[in-house]
């Protein structure tokens, strides 16, 4: 038997038998990554530059596109590029 349960935002699945965990990540918990970003990114600039900016290439992600990097589950990179378009 599976639990699953949230551990930050990334949902992991206990396995019960085992002890085990794995990550479970759907379609929602990628989503889920993406809107924390995107309120983030809003307090900085309004809604359409949002958008652009994580759909965008980024010289501060080696030219990678922050809403790839967070739907991949690296948050925190996303958020550091971030910082580095504020300075």
């Amino acid at each position: 038997m599976s639990v699953a349960f949230y551990q930050g935002l990334k949902t992991v699945a206990v396995d019960s038998a085992t002890g085990h965990t794995g990550s479970m990540d759907t379609e929602a918990s990628k989503q889920e990554r993406v809107q924390v970003v995107l309120v983030r990114i809003r307090e900085v600039w309004p809604n359409e530059a949002a958008e652009e900016w994580m759909h965008g290439s980024n010289g501060a992600l080696d030219g990678a596109r922050p809403i790839d990097l967070v739907r991949l589950g690296r948050i925190h990179e996303g958020l550091a590029a971030l910082e580095v378009a504020r300075a």
